[in-house]
């Protein structure tokens, strides 16, 4: 399996207790996932989900491949991940961070204004970093009015930016 085709959903933060479970902070936007899902990978091999709770900010999950805290301990800071296509389905009009970045950002009258670089979660909207070689990075507001249209597949987001940038 090719390590492309593996998103990571979460962190392994220590072992939790004496029976191999894992202290896991969430990395996405769907932590329930957590309590239904059969398997996932850790350093690209199959791991099978035994049981998972939430604990506070974490998920306590053990698995079958996990049977003591011996054998956990050695998966401290390693990450969760699922295969692409075991991903949630998003509803229209919402993308995953890790689609967008390398996406060339254009206005809406073609000129290139640089490659979407990282995507900032501030609070009450994202905020999409576009960086260009030899300019300062410019910000733009993910709302309605400024962004445009984004097409995944073409790699292409155009936005109409504010007076103020």
């Amino acid at each position: 399996m090719n390590k492309n085709d593996l998103i990571t959903i979460g962190i392994i933060i220590a072992p939790h207790g004496v029976r191999g479970d894992l202290r896991i902070m969430p990395q996405t936007d769907f932590p329930d996932r957590f309590l239904h899902m059969d398997a996932c990978y850790i350093d690209g091999k199959e791991y099978h989900i035994a049981s998972a709770r939430f604990h506070k900010q974490y998920i306590l999950a053990s698995f079958q491949e996990i049977p003591d805290r011996n054998e956990a301990e050695l998966m401290a800071k390693k990450e969760i991940q699922v295969r692409r296509e075991d991903l949630v389905e998003l509803p229209e009009g919402r993308y995953y961070i890790f689609d967008m970045i390398g996406m060339e950002v254009q206005d809406t009258k073609g000129a290139v204004l640089g490659t979407l670089t990282d995507v900032l979660q501030p609070g009450a909207n994202d905020v999409y970093v576009v960086s260009k070689d030899g300019e300062p990075d410019q910000l733009f507001p993910a709302i309605d009015g400024v962004v445009i249209s984004i097409d995944v597949e073409k790699q292409l987001m155009i936005v109409d930016p504010p007076e103020w940038i």
